[in-house]
């Protein structure tokens, strides 16, 4: 059974600030975690006892969905080889050829391996990086080497918990990887570095560089690199970036850095409800929230930042250092948030005055995608109802993109009336017809296509009314240790 929560934010991709709501109580407590706050931790945010108690039931509801327990006692992300700290990027670190899927919830008839391999940081220090592959059971075309498709997750949080590889449902499940690997395709899914592997070799903590695009443009590429060398025989060459939200705007990012890289085999970019500006984010909707995330990304760019005099507020960091401590995930910044925000509903995260800073505007000009050149082709897709990331930040960086570089393919769906996650299934036959018809055309120019940049909605003529559809997710996969029938 699920905890119902009164939220009003996606599970998947938490980017909003959230509102506070009335929230349910768990339909069931006996969850696989014994957590509860300390005295102290419930003082630090000024937590009432109803806030304290969803808090304590979101993070016990987070680690029961732990496949493989916690990554600080997993020796796959803790024990690292002697190359770990000089191997190039794009290195195969460690191999997890079979894993097993026993206490996972993903389909039927799909494998799972995870591997650990080289990358490098937004300020190009190599770091390690955690990641699993998704495996069809029939590969896309009946080849023997299955289409590999190189999956960026969106928000699952800022610690070393919250790595996809280790979560049951593999955080984003039917919403993107599950779909490709039952289409045909190969998943290679970074955790992100910071996600997962939680130490470098030399035993100093690995932080999450949270919407720094193109940090995590580099694992979704390095990745690529890693899974080829350890499966030569069963991926293919050929690759194509899929992301979407926070990995949106790293599959966007990572087209751009192709520029340079040029990594063998690249075929084209899906970048789904791509995060493109932070910066125009916070200024456009007045969230917070995704910017406050990024302190640790700040620090670790710029060491002699003071994130409490010149960023966040004493709640903001206060909120931070509670999200640290519990190790929580997305629904834990949500539940304390929402605990933070019952307490005090004027309660600011970031200083105003930081927005307009030199160290927003300089985080904007290293993190911000669009408007650069990239390799194509490349397919956008964003929803007009999304509530987290306004679709009119992303046509701005299409327009910005195709007025700058018009040689360029670039394709933007709109799709009517669908909300942030939604927007993946709404264009789910676009998105596969667009993939297959990348690895069904090999030769470059038929790849291509007509190099240009074209806008197209869809939801004009839907079967029935926009009113009628499902609007955003409302469930979870569950996992259940009896099996069913």
């Amino acid at each position: 059974m699920r905890p119902c929560f009164g939220i009003s934010t996606c599970v998947f991709a938490t980017l909003a600030c959230v509102t506070v709501a009335e929230w349910l109580e768990p339909r069931n407590n006996t969850w696989n975690s014994s957590f509860t706050l300390t005295n102290d931790q419930i003082k630090s945010l000024g937590l009432s006892n109803e806030a304290a108690h969803n808090l304590e039931a979101v993070v016990r509801f987070e680690q029961t969905n732990w496949a493989t327990g916690s990554v600080m006692s997993d020796p796959f992300y803790t024990d690292l080889p002697d190359n770990a700290t000089t191997a190039p990027a794009g290195s195969l670190l460690k191999l997890e050829a079979f894993t097993n899927t026993s206490t996972y919830t993903i389909p039927p008839s799909i494998a799972l391996s995870r591997f650990i391999y080289q990358s490098k940081t937004l300020n190009g220090t190599i770091v390690p990086v955690s990641a699993y592959i998704l495996w069809p059971y029939h590969a896309l075309g009946g080849v023997k080497a299955a289409p590999l498709v190189s999956w960026g997750h969106g928000t699952a949080g800022l610690v070393a918990e919250c790595a996809p590889s280790h979560m049951r449902n593999l955080l984003y499940q039917f919403s993107g990887p599950y779909a490709l690997a039952l289409a045909g395709y190969a998943v290679v899914a970074t955790d992100y570095a910071g996600l997962g592997v939680p130490f470098y070799p030399d035993g100093s903590p690995i932080l999450h560089q949270y919407v720094a695009s193109p940090a995590g443009g580099n694992d979704i590429l390095y990745a690529v690199q890693a899974a080829r060398s350890a499966f030569p025989d069963k991926l293919t060459e050929e690759f194509v970036i899929y992301g979407h939200s926070q990995g949106g705007g790293t599959a966007w990012a990572a087209a751009q850095q192709q520029v340079e890289l040029q990594i063998p085999g690249y075929l084209g970019t899906i970048a789904g409800s791509p995060v493109t500006n932070t910066t125009m984010l916070v200024k456009a909707t007045g969230q917070s929230l995704a910017m406050m995330q990024a302190a640790n990304t700040m620090k670790t760019i710029w060491p002699d930042m003071d994130i409490g005099a010149d960023m966040l507020t004493a709640r903001g960091q206060a909120l931070l250092t509670l999200v640290e401590e519990l190790q929580g995930c997305s629904l834990a910044v949500e539940a304390a948030l929402a605990g933070t925000l019952e307490a005090d509903p004027t309660a600011a995260l970031m200083k105003d005055e930081f927005i307009d800073s030199y160290w927003s505007s300089s985080f904007a000009n290293l993190t911000t995608v669009g408007g650069q050149d990239f390799v194509g082709p490349m397919l956008v897709f964003h929803g007009t109802n999304d509530a987290l990331l306004p679709e009119a930040l992303t046509a701005l960086s299409v327009s910005q993109t195709c007025a700058s570089f018009p040689e360029r393919e670039l394709r933007y769906v709109v799709a009517q009336g669908v909300g942030h996650v939604d927007a993946s299934y709404a264009t789910q036959q676009i998105w596969l017809k667009w993939l297959e018809e990348r690895f069904n055309s090999k030769s470059k120019s038929a790849r291509s296509g007509t190099s240009s940049c074209t806008v197209e909605t869809i939801g004009d003529d839907t079967v029935r009314p926009l009113d009628q559809y499902q609007s955003a997710l409302n469930w979870q996969l569950f996992y259940s240790p009896d099996g069913i029938l």
